[in-house]
């Protein structure tokens, strides 16, 4: 006995429609790393980053990913990665 199985497959168009959209963003973030005295925990602190990637969150960003750089003339910085869905009209 032989059976035909029939599927409704959706057209490429709509699958493409309803794929989420990304946007990428790279910044170079300022560090200033130094060690912390208070508590005498000695721990490294970096400075500005926690409050710079929160103001990124807030406007929708996520942190996808985080690389240090190092110059030719031996200076280093760190660069993150991030990524948000693109807003739909």
């Amino acid at each position: 006995m032989r059976m035909t199985i029939s599927v409704n497959w959706p057209l490429r168009e709509n699958l493409v429609s309803t794929m989420v959209q990304w946007e990428y963003k790279v910044v170079p973030i300022k560090t200033r790393i130094h060690s912390s005295t208070v508590g005498g925990t000695g721990k490294p602190v970096i400075d500005d980053v926690e409050n710079e990637l929160n103001e990124l969150g807030k406007e929708g960003w996520e942190l996808v990913s985080v690389q240090d750089t190092s110059m030719q003339d031996g200076r280093i910085f760190t660069v993150v990665y991030l990524k948000r869905q693109t807003k739909t009209a």
